[in-house]
């Protein structure tokens, strides 16, 4: 018996395997594209991480959420006030000055008419990026010559106010 070449019958089997490879390509493509989140559906987790550094302008709000760009004088809080202060780095994630702090509310009695002040370093940290601008979140106060008065209790670590998104 000699057999003959049928046509139909291999076509069948490419068009068989091709589907074949088709369908196990569909599967896996599908399981692939549901990796990102649960539902299939894509979470964004926020802006990406950068380092290139902050190039626009950077504010510190003060107590009333006024914004200034590298005060010399600030309301810190609503009883003191940095005053005279000169800044390094400002603009970094760590801007440091050098001034003083005073007390407006006279809870040291005000001795001689004057408002108390003493001598301070101050560090502005926690840079938070808003849409045009940067703003700093947080205060340290340090005594230039320790201990600071106690007056002055409230100003050693302010959060300092930041726009909302």
């Amino acid at each position: 018996m000699s057999r003959s070449f049928d046509g139909g019958r291999c076509f069948g089997m490419i068009l068989r395997d091709t589907a074949l490879r088709v369908s196990l390509a569909a599967c896996l493509l599908a399981d692939l594209s549901a990796c990102g989140a649960a539902g299939g559906e894509i979470r964004s987790e926020g802006p990406a991480p950068s380092r290139i550094p902050w190039t626009g302008p950077v504010y510190a709000l003060d107590w009333q959420s006024l914004a200034w760009p590298r005060p010399d004088t600030m309301d810190l809080t609503a009883d003191t006030v940095l005053w005279g202060v000169k800044w390094h780095d400002w603009g970094s994630p760590r801007a440091t000055g050098t001034g003083s702090v005073l007390d407006l509310a006279c809870r040291s009695g005000c001795p001689h008419g004057d408002y108390p002040h003493y001598a301070v370093t101050i560090v502005f940290s926690g840079l938070v990026k808003r849409q045009y601008a940067a703003y700093y979140s947080h205060a340290a106060v340090t005594p230039v010559h320790p201990p600071a008065p106690g007056w002055a209790e409230d100003v050693r670590g302010v959060a300092l106010h930041v726009p909302k998104p």
